[in-house]
């Protein structure tokens, strides 16, 4: 027999929800966040003028206002309003299936690229001899999409023991990997869950907020420095800080050059690369390894101030179809966030929008939604919270929805 949550769980009103929980909000925040750290210039490579950013944050937010609006004003003329169920209840013999399912295949993943790999990156902090993080392992692109699920789907779980495993599982096969990245989003992921599930007031959400972000500040500095032998001293040098910033906790030199990197390059291609014609180069990170082709390498943009592989979520659109591209990534996602902002889609499928609010929130360092195993991840979470979520219209008279409808 399958066991069935008693507990009723009612779906939140977007009114109650923190602004990273919004699409719009938190696109706007996040290009705020950028343009505050571009104008820092913490790096000699820092490009020199913030009025480019300023025009690339206009073109980006009225693109993504038009595609907004677009949906908006087709909903209102037809006179449709999304709903759905009000309650729900979690299947959780369905769910410890689904978890089940996941652990597998992540252990059988991770114990195949020990033997053929060798040790893990996680073994070079302790000087043991091992592959680079970015060229360990095979499968990657279905073995992290398996560990997010995991992580982000935990909290589901009744049994505190479970729980407690799962939430531990998941973190602790990323750091494994050395996947600083990774478990950055995956804790944003868990959070805009937690936020849109709990039934604490906004301002004990923000104290929760707060803290997960001190909390990943933190496990991106170790690993940050851990997997570099020169440690803090090797930041300073690779992405040539400035030397008035060399007394910052090295914590926060991490975050402000991991967000104002990425936009300082984007403005230096904006600047410097001279188009020639279109391409659907951007369709490579979608695909699998196997199957992608040879991308642009740093030398071939046109500028020696361009430093590490990120440029944000725009540049490989831009450099495939020009201005044209900054355009329509940016419709594409007013779309997106106009479609799940309506009605309560956004609250009552809150799993898969935590995935699309994870590359939204990311947006600073590279276009997520495009990559193949956060594609994976989004549609494994659309259909997985449609097998384990059973749907009720009204909590007092308890009608159950067999079908839990997507839109």
């Amino acid at each position: 027999m399958p066991t069935i949550t008693s507990r009723v769980f009612q779906v939140r009103g977007p009114s109650q929800l923190p602004f990273y929980c919004k699409p719009l909000s938190l696109f706007v925040a996040v290009w705020l966040l950028m343009l505050g750290a571009l104008q820092l210039r913490i790096s000699y490579t820092s490009y020199p003028d913030i009025s480019l950013g300023l025009i690339l944050f206009v073109a980006s937010l009225l693109s993504f206002l038009f595609g907004y609006a677009t949906i908006r004003v087709a909903y209102f003329s037809i006179g449709y309003v999304p709903s759905g169920y009000s309650h729900y209840r979690i299947d959780i013999t369905r769910l410890r299936r689904f978890h089940l399912f996941l652990v597998g295949i992540v252990l059988a993943i991770m114990i195949m690229n020990w033997r053929l790999h060798g040790l893990p990156p996680l073994f070079g902090f302790i000087g043991l001899d091992t592959l680079d993080y970015q060229e360990y392992g095979s499968l990657r692109q279905l073995l992290f999409p398996c560990i997010l699920l995991i992580f982000i789907s935990a909290p589901l779980e009744t049994s505190l023991l479970r729980k407690g495993c799962l939430l531990l599982f998941a973190p602790l096969c990323l750091l494994i990997y050395v996947s600083r990245g990774l478990m950055l989003i995956m804790l944003f992921q868990a959070l805009v869950v937690f936020s849109m599930r709990t039934s604490l007031s906004k301002r004990k959400i923000y104290l929760v907020a707060i803290s997960t972000l001190c909390c990943g500040l933190m496990l991106s500095d170790f690993i940050g420095n851990s997997r570099s032998s020169v440690g803090s001293a090797g930041l300073l040098s690779y992405m040539q800080i400035k030397r008035i910033y060399y007394d910052w906790p090295t914590a926060y030199l991490w975050m402000a050059s991991y967000i104002s990197t990425p936009i300082s390059n984007l403005c230096w291609i904006v600047h410097v690369y001279r188009y020639e014609h279109a391409s659907f180069s951007f369709l490579y990170s979608a695909l699998p390894i196997v199957m992608t082709g040879k991308s642009l390498e740093v030398a071939d943009l046109g500028s020696d101030m361009i430093v590490d592989g990120v440029h944000t979520y725009i540049a490989k659109y831009f450099l495939d179809f020009w201005f044209f591209g900054i355009f329509g990534i940016n419709y594409i996602w007013g779309i997106i966030a106009a479609y799940v902002s309506a009605g309560n889609r956004l609250t009552r499928r809150y799993l898969p929008a935590a995935v699309l609010l994870g590359c939204l929130g990311f947006i600073f360092f590279s276009d997520f939604l495009s990559i193949l195993y956060i594609l994976i991840e989004f549609f494994a979470m659309s259909v997985a919270q449609q097998y384990f979520t059973i749907g009720i219209n009204d909590s007092s008279n308890g009608t159950v929805l067999d079908n839990v409808s997507l839109i």
